[in-house]
């Protein structure tokens, strides 16, 4: 058994023929596979010279397919197992490599073709939306760095260079977007202009984003952002882009908020806009994980675990915004084990290491598959050098399944062959043959 080894999802991979059962090398001593040699098939014009090749095919699964070139005059060999043809050299000196899609590699599946490769893959690049709070709030300064002997700088600017390092550290492993609440125009004052967002995304969803998405944030020292909390507003946006996506491609969202939400939109006074919990966030990030499978991480800046006073500050009043990100998290199907359900960070180095938790924990185990494999049950999946083993439920065992019975187009990691997937990047999948 002969195997070439090429990229899946990125680049081009090459064939070899031959059919036999995984793991065996002694089929060919029984006649159940065949070798295919393909050299170049090269023609040069040495005069009035005629060149011509020679293909044969074996009747029996014993042997080689093989083209060769001939320096003699063209003949015609009769019977079953050979045909010579002439080629025309009058055009000059060519070279036409023969390849698998210019001969049918025969298995022992009867009409069906079979082909044994070994190809390394990589994950599926979820489709990620970075949804974040852009409120006035968030231009109150603290001890980033967690040294009092440092200046403190504004909450927006430890935000910022933690999105700047999460976007470079993963650009090639995430599709990212980014959506902004409120908008870049809203204004720092008592008045529906305050929650303001935009219908469409600051950024929509691609490939190698980052560079788009740092041009749209407003700068790292910007004194001027303002606003409320509409982060209703702003997720709803953020998930009617996703929605808009290929649902096979996993779609994820990163929540990162400073506070509890206002600016409803069924608030019928500039009191209950800012004076009130926006309960219309709890269900769109509910029906988002439950109707549409979109999970939704949750980052807190300095959240304390304590009701807000009733007073009129534009802060909700008599709740707790501890609670409510507590209940975002589990909503969106994203909670830790313990009290604490979302991501809370009391500075700089606990926001970046949550984003870089968020996106470890969030980084896909999925693999697409060129082409479905023409024997699912003889496929072979390997993390290094260790074979992974095919299982039947990706909830409680460690190992690989098929995303969907049928067409087999994709497979799915599990447990810690997942956490190992991460950790590799990539994992190597053989495709064999029956041994009839």
């Amino acid at each position: 058994m002969r195997r070439f080894s090429g990229v899946l999802f990125l680049a081009t991979f090459g064939l070899v023929g031959g059919c036999g059962d995984n793991g065996s090398d002694t089929q060919g001593a029984t006649g159940n596979m065949m070798t295919t040699t393909l050299p170049p098939l090269t023609t040069t014009d040495p005069g009035t010279s005629t060149g011509t090749v020679t293909d044969t095919e074996p009747t029996t699964t014993e042997g080689t397919v093989s083209a060769t070139d001939s320096s003699t005059a063209p003949t015609t060999t009769e019977g079953p197992t050979s045909t010579t043809e002439p080629v025309d050299t009058t055009a000059g000196p060519t070279t036409e490599p023969l390849t698998t899609t210019t001969l049918s590699t025969m298995g022992t599946t009867g009409d069906t073709p079979c082909q044994e490769i070994s190809v390394t893959v990589q994950p599926v690049k979820p489709n990620t939306m970075l949804v974040l709070d852009k409120s006035g709030s968030m231009l109150q300064k603290w001890d980033a760095d967690a040294d009092p002997a440092t200046p403190d700088v504004t909450r927006w600017y430890s935000l910022y260079g933690v999105v700047n390092q999460v976007l470079t550290d993963f650009n090639g492993s995430f599709n990212f977007g980014m959506n902004l609440f409120p908008s870049k125009s809203a204004l720092g004052e008592y008045k529906n202009t305050a929650c303001l967002v935009n219908d469409m995304v600051e950024v929509p969803v691609a490939e190698n984003n980052k560079d788009a998405i740092i041009a749209v944030l407003p700068g790292q020292s910007n004194m001027t952002i303002a606003g409320g909390t509409p982060t209703a507003l702003g997720m709803t946006a953020a998930l009617t882009h996703l929605k808009s996506l290929d649902p096979t491609v996993p779609r994820i969202v990163m929540l990162v908020t400073d506070g509890a939400a206002n600016c409803s939109t069924t608030a019928d006074t500039l009191t209950k806009l800012f004076e009130e919990y926006d309960a219309n966030l709890a269900p769109i990030v509910g029906d988002a994980f439950t109707v549409d499978s979109i999970p939704t991480y949750v980052i807190g800046i300095a959240i304390d675990n304590a009701p807000n006073p009733n007073v009129q500050d534009g802060n909700p009043n008599m709740i707790n915004p501890y609670e409510k990100l507590n209940e975002l998290a589990t909503l969106g199907g994203t909670a830790k084990a313990g009290d604490e359900k979302f991501y809370s960070a009391k500075n700089a180095i606990e926001l970046s290491d949550a984003l870089n938790a968020i996106v470890a924990d969030a980084q896909s185990c999925i693999i697409p598959l060129d082409s479905p494999p023409a024997f699912p049950d003889k496929t072979i999946v390997k993390l290094g050098a260790t074979e992974v083993p095919l299982i039947a439920d990706c909830a409680t065992e460690n190992g690989w399944h098929y995303v969907e019975p049928m067409p087999y187009m994709a497979i799915e990691l599990c447990g810690t062959a997942c956490g190992d997937l991460k950790i590799a990047g990539e994992a190597d999948v053989e495709y064999y043959c029956d041994a009839g």
